[in-house]
């Protein structure tokens, strides 16, 4: 399981500006939509910042995933964070690892 703070850098012209976050919301519909991403959204406190949970067999597959963003690999910063989901409520149980 990885949480990934994911900053927007990019900083282009109001039209291509629109496009990219076009391309990147498909991005995250097709990943949530796989099951690549549990959660996602936007960061209250931080401009064109979000974090996602995400599951991925692997960091090199995670990274795979990240590599498909528009704003990879210039136009956004991506930390990540790996961890093993051992305790939570009852609704996120099949999340959770032994």
């Amino acid at each position: 399981m990885f949480v990934i703070d994911l900053t927007i850098t990019e900083e282009v012209d109001d039209a291509v500006a629109a496009e990219h976050l076009a391309a990147h919301r498909r991005w995250f519909a097709s990943h949530v939509e796989s099951g690549d991403f549990l959660l996602l959204g936007p960061r209250r406190d931080r401009s064109g910042a979000g974090i996602i949970l995400a599951r991925a067999e692997s960091r090199a597959a995670l990274e795979e995933i990240l590599a498909g963003d528009v704003y990879h690999p210039e136009g956004a910063t991506y930390e990540v964070a790996e961890f093993k989901a051992t305790m939570g409520a009852p609704a996120l149980a099949e999340l959770l690892e032994s």
